[in-house]
């Protein structure tokens, strides 16, 4: 396995910080290759075989807008990136142009104004050393053991106070500090690897004994990328280096016709298996009713249970018949992104709280007779409902989205033909055969596909299912009604339940859309999904 990363900059052995530079790269490893990627080089423009990129010190570069380039190219595509000194300015300058929207300048480059993110340091840091502090419990604390250690500097800019706030507020992480400097090291925690460093980890290659931890962090991220490309490669028969993929597309890798075939026929039998186990007390004591359901706790307990079985099911499956990391079906980073979840969860709560307010107005604001074990009912809800509804999302948002998505080549025909297989069987699974009802249903189906591919992961779905599950229910139990809210072969709906569920879904979407792009979980444009 041969690891590659791309060291974009212009080469200047006059500088200290490159001549460092070379030392590192000389000590990577033997299974490391780099390269050197001039800015205004042709092959800054194509860096897909790379399997990481360290943006070096040395600016402003002969091609400014070709690094950025290449930065939004690595943070979009979860392309382990490093950058110190001009690579953290640059690093910063992206983010506040593409996510944030900032009018961002660098006062080197346009000089001094109030636009600018990057300006001058109160204390010149060229050729200066200062201790470089860890924040307790961060990644960079980690690497470094928490030791506290010399850093040295060739930098006279860094982000501005009001910049770093900016950064902090959209997710970023501070994970270093030092005097005269601010933030020594910042950290994209959305990201699989996407440090700067005010600092520079490379100086003392060539007479230190070993190397800075931060730099054998992130050859181990490159590794971890490489290890994916190189499965990639084999699979497909040699093709060359494997690009990121759109969520959809993440059980592309030797992929096989046969495998959706055997993989979703596994999923449901097992389900249907372990929906009957854990419902056996029920079914020796007469059956679960729908009014059981609706108003006894232990019945609403054993179901949410059964379905959160759904999420060791799907999980097994998709690794035990397409043979790919099943933490893939969670999202394209390899990880549920728990974070971004509880954000998600709480830009939703609003909005449906005022959706249901609303829905119970238009239908006459009538109090109904609460169950009489309403409280215990609220706490199973509180407990397990979450299980449920993540289950429901890890089956048909993602094991089945994604086994239906390796067969086609095309993403956009992967996501159209999925979305709308997992619509479709997300509303049988539910029993009614009620065209609104399927209408209310297939709205949230796909909501959550579309969330998936535009963030790549199942954490905005999850959280949509969630709180709609959770509002739906704790209305029930206030106003009374809860058995309606519960969907099976006689349930009906209405053009105006239908409709409702239609607007507030968008409404749902564009919110976390909104966020996402903000935070930097989805690229910026209409419809482009989130690579990994």
């Amino acid at each position: 396995m041969t690891v590659r990363i791309a060291i974009i900059g212009d080469e200047n052995l006059d500088y200290p910080s490159h001549r460092e530079l070379n030392a590192a790269r000389a000590r990577l490893g033997e299974d490391v290759q780099t390269w050197w990627v001039a800015t205004d080089g042709e092959y800054i423009r194509d860096l897909n075989a790379m399997d990481a990129i360290w943006v070096a010190p040395g600016s402003p570069y002969r091609d400014d807008d070709a690094v950025l380039a290449a930065i939004r190219w690595a943070r979009e595509g979860g392309v382990p990136l490093l950058g110190s000194c001009g690579g953290m300015q640059y690093g910063v300058l992206e983010f506040m142009r593409t996510v944030l929207d900032a009018p961002a300048t660098h006062a080197e480059v346009d000089g001094v104004s109030a636009t600018n993110a990057i300006a001058p340091l109160p204390c010149s840091l060229r050729g200066e050393e200062r201790l470089v502090t860890p924040v307790p419990g961060t990644w960079f604390d980690a690497m470094v053991g928490g030791r506290i250690a010399p850093g040295m500097h060739y930098c006279g800019y860094a982000p501005t106070p009001a910049t770093v706030d900016r950064l902090t507020s959209a997710g970023w992480l501070i994970e270093a500090t030092a005097p005269d400097a601010g933030p020594e090291v910042l950290r994209l925690p959305t990201h699989p690897f996407y440090m700067l460093t005010l600092f520079q980890p490379q100086i003392g290659a060539s007479t230190a004994a070993s190397l800075h931890p931060m730099l054998l962090s992130f050859v181990a991220a490159a590794r971890e990328r490489s290890r994916r490309r190189e499965m990639y490669a084999a699979a497909v028969g040699g093709e060359a280096a494997a690009r990121p993929a759109a969520y959809v597309h993440q059980q592309r890798w030797g992929a096989r016709w046969w495998k959706p075939l055997v993989s979703i026929p596994l999923m449901i039998v097992l389900t249907f298996i372990a929906m009957m186990v854990v419902s056996f007390p029920f079914v020796m004591g007469g059956g679960i009713t729908q009014e059981d359901l609706a108003l006894k706790p232990e019945a609403n307990l054993l179901l949410n249970l059964g379905l959160a079985t759904l999420i060791p099911i799907t999980l097994f499956v998709m690794w035990g018949v397409h043979r790919r990391p099943w933490r893939r079906v969670l999202s394209v980073t390899g990880r549920l992104r728990w974070g971004w979840l509880g954000r998600a969860m709480a830009l939703l709560t609003p909005v449906f709280v005022v959706y249901l307010l609303v829905s119970w107005l238009i239908d006459g604001a009538v109090i109904l007779e609460r169950p009489q074990q309403w409280l215990s009912l609220a706490v199973v809800t509180l407990l397990t409902t979450p299980l449920q509804s993540a289950g429901e999302e890890v089956f048909f948002r993602g094991g089945l989205v994604q086994a239906v998505g390796s067969w086609f080549r095309s993403p956009v025909v992967a996501l159209v033909v999925s979305t709308a297989v997992s619509a479709a069987l997300f509303g049988a699974a539910h029993g009614s055969a009620d065209p609104w009802i399927l209408i209310d249903l297939s709205s949230l189906a796909v909501a959550s596909c579309y969330l998936s591919w535009r963030t790549g992961g199942l954490e905005a779905g999850i959280a949509l299912h969630v709180v709609n599950n959770l509002a739906v229910t704790f209305m029930g139990l206030i106003v009374g009604g809860l058995e309606a809210s519960y969907v099976d072969t006689e349930t009906t709906g209405s053009p105006v339940a239908a409709g409702m569920s239609l607007l507030v879904m968008s409404i749902s979407t564009w919110v976390l859309l909104r966020s996402a792009v903000r935070h930097g979980i989805a690229p910026p444009g209409r419809g482009a999904p989130r690579l990994g």
